[in-house]
């Protein structure tokens, strides 16, 4: 198990759409110089912090930072469009990274089950080829069942799971019944801690991040079903406090 941030740890420092934004946001480089400090293994530079927007030269300062410290790069992007992928398997090589993530869908994309291995089949070869792994992750818009599917039925081991711990329960679906539907497959883990608490009326709940290890994500699960040799990236949904 390695232990990594992600451009999502800390949205609030980067910026979070329809909130006010911070005077300085955190950036890629900040986020390396982060990961550093906390002595994290992995940084995952995701699609909040959109890599293809970056200068070359910020993009060369990364890679050197990552062999200068030995903390891994591992960047991500959204959606399944074989151009898009295909970019950031260029980046990535620039990077020195061998994990590309992503998401199924991207905005109003939201391709479905035919489409999604089409556009899979399109690109999984120049993965393989490259020694890069794409991570696709479970998202509310999709049962885990169906990722499940899509992945098996791509057939590569160039292309696995990027199982986040909280984003099916959009969908009805606990962590257990996500796990074991992708646990087998998953090759990168978003390891978001999160709370589930009754509204004060008692009518709904209300779900909440919480501390890595201190809310109800059941981490010894987790680690008796995961591979070893995978990135658990620490993510945040820390509540809105009231002022950036």
């Amino acid at each position: 198990m390695r232990i990594g941030i992600s451009s999502w740890s800390l949205p609030w420092a980067i910026g979070v759409a329809g909130y006010p934004r911070p005077s300085k946001p955190a950036d890629a480089t900040s986020l390396m110089e982060l990961a550093a400090e906390v002595s994290a293994e992995v940084i995952q530079i995701a699609d909040n912090l959109p890599l293809h927007e970056q200068p070359p030269h910020t993009l060369r300062s990364l890679a050197g930072a990552s062999r200068d410290t030995g903390i891994r790069i591992e960047v991500g992007t959204r959606g399944l469009d074989p151009g898009n992928l295909t970019r950031y398997l260029r980046i990535a090589d620039t990077l020195g990274a061998t994990l590309v993530r992503t998401l199924p869908h991207d905005g109003a994309d939201r391709p479905d089950f035919p489409e999604a291995l089409r556009r899979l089949n399109c690109v999984k070869e120049e993965f393989m080829s490259s020694g890069v792994t794409l991570a696709i992750e479970n998202h509310d818009f999709y049962p885990s069942a169906w990722l499940r599917r899509l992945v098996e039925e791509t057939d590569s081991p160039a292309v696995g799971v990027c199982l986040d711990a909280v984003n099916n329960l959009g969908l009805g679906e606990s962590f257990r019944e996500v796990l074991d539907n992708l646990g087998s497959l998953t090759v990168n883990f978003h390891c978001k801690d999160y709370r589930i608490a009754r509204k004060p009326s008692m009518l709904g709940f209300d779900v909440t991040g919480a501390p890595a290890g201190e809310g109800m994500l059941d981490l010894p699960l987790a680690r008796e079903t995961l591979r070893d040799d995978i990135a658990w990236i620490i993510e945040s949904w820390m509540p809105w406090q009231g002022s950036i």
